[in-house]
């Protein structure tokens, strides 16, 4: 769990007499965020007990040109939130960090909608901090501009160039995760988006890793266990070209699982119905196959 405090948005439409309850809102989350961000940090760090709850500072760096990235820390966190300019900027700072034997993410957050007015600008994504991507959050769903849960957040609709798959189609890799943005604090609130990881342990080392190799996946409600390798290599791994490709899924769901459904280059191909008659939701219910 990550509770992200709004930390600082450089590009916010000041002149905009319409957005100014907007500007108002966000520039006293930045002040508070900046005045209690020690505080904040030590907070969630003395929740953290692993392999009970675990927790990972964080703070939402905003922006119109790039779009919203989330900044992730696994052990402690600077002294202050970054207050700069350009997407570029951030990962200098991470950089830094990283010499100094610090492990950071930075992680693009509600990137379906329109690039320029908050969604993410493909162009500038690299994977050098950000192995990751979210699909699914509060805003909606940002798989394609067909899928369901359509963005209806005031800053608009999802746009079709801001979506995964059309970031996968320009040959960028990253995996999945989902966030809930609960504004009022409610972290996994059911419907909102949830992040799974496949991971050897419930502790930040273990999380921490499986989120850096790209063994995740998102969740929009009920908990669903997903393994998934290819050629026995697990999700997220980066495997050379060969001709034949063995497909091996196990999904546990808590209540009747309906289809699964595999795509190849943003195509479903291939759908395994689970059930040919009335499910029992009475059973959890695990499903294994291979193609």
């Amino acid at each position: 769990t990550s509770v992200t405090v709004h930390g600082h948005w450089p590009d916010i439409p000041t002149d905009d007499p319409r957005l100014g309850y907007l500007v108002d809102y966000h520039e006293r989350g930045f002040k508070t965020a900046t005045e209690r961000w020690q505080y904040y940090h030590e907070t969630i760090d003395a929740a953290n007990h692993d392999g009970r709850f675990v927790t990972f500072p964080s703070f939402e760096w905003h922006s119109m040109r790039y779009g919203d990235h989330c900044v992730y820390f696994k052990e402690g966190a600077p002294s202050r939130i970054f207050a700069v300019n350009e997407l570029e900027d951030i990962r200098r700072e991470l950089r830094a960090l990283a010499s100094q034997g610090h492990d950071t993410l930075l992680i693009p957050h509600h990137i379906g909608y329109l690039s320029g007015y908050r969604g993410i600008h493909w162009p500038s994504f690299t994977t050098e901090f950000s192995p990751v991507a979210e699909i699914l959050s509060f805003h909606g769903l940002s798989e394609s501009d067909e899928a369901p849960f359509p963005y209806l957040h005031s800053m608009g609709p999802r746009d079709e160039r801001s979506t995964v798959q059309y970031g996968l189609a320009a040959g960028h890799i990253f995996g999945f995760i989902g966030s809930t943005d609960h504004h009022s604090a409610h972290p996994g609130t059911y419907g909102y988006g949830k992040a799974a990881v496949w991971a050897a342990s419930l502790s930040r080392d273990a999380i921490w890793e499986a989120i850096k190799a790209r063994r995740t996946y998102a969740l929009s409600g009920d908990r669903i266990v997903l393994e998934f390798a290819l050629n026995e290599q697990p999700m997220g791994a980066v495997l050379p070209h060969t001709p034949e490709r063995w497909i091996e899924t196990a999904v546990s769901g808590g209540a009747a699982l309906d289809y699964i459904e595999i795509l190849h280059n943003n195509q479903v191909i291939h759908r395994e119905n689970i059930f040919s008659g009335a499910p029992d939701f009475t059973q959890p219910v695990k499903v294994l196959f291979e193609c």
